[in-house]
């Protein structure tokens, strides 16, 4: 929970009070678990879901089986990406420059004026 709380917090720039409210929803589904099946979920948290795969925190596969009248049937799953989750939990450290020149950084305010711009 604190880990996915915290790449909410870090990769979306979600306040704690919401990132808290996300995870504890997302959670509340998968339990001990990375995976659950699809037509677990309401469909405003299937949107959220949706938003969390854009995000990369999760993902989705899927199984086919035959039903005994020939007809295929799909299973849609969601599942958690940990690798992400753990990745966006640790906040970013600035790295040092080491003396390397940034070279726009380096240049004046009129250099980023086209010609003839106002």
């Amino acid at each position: 929970m604190k880990e996915l709380i915290a790449a909410l917090e870090n990769r979306i720039g979600l306040k704690h009070e919401v990132a808290l409210d996300v995870a504890r929803r997302v959670l509340n589904y998968f339990g001990f678990s990375d995976m659950i099946i699809d037509n677990m979920l309401n469909q405003e948290d299937r949107r959220l879901f949706y938003f969390l795969q854009d995000s990369g925190f999760m993902g989705t596969n899927w199984d086919e089986t035959f039903l005994l009248n020939g007809r295929s049937w799909r299973i849609f799953y969601w599942q958690l990406n940990m690798f992400a989750i753990r990745k966006y939990s640790k906040a970013e450290e600035e790295k040092p420059r080491e003396g390397i020149i940034e070279i726009y950084e380096s240049l004046p305010d009129q250099a980023w004026l086209r010609e003839g711009a106002v």
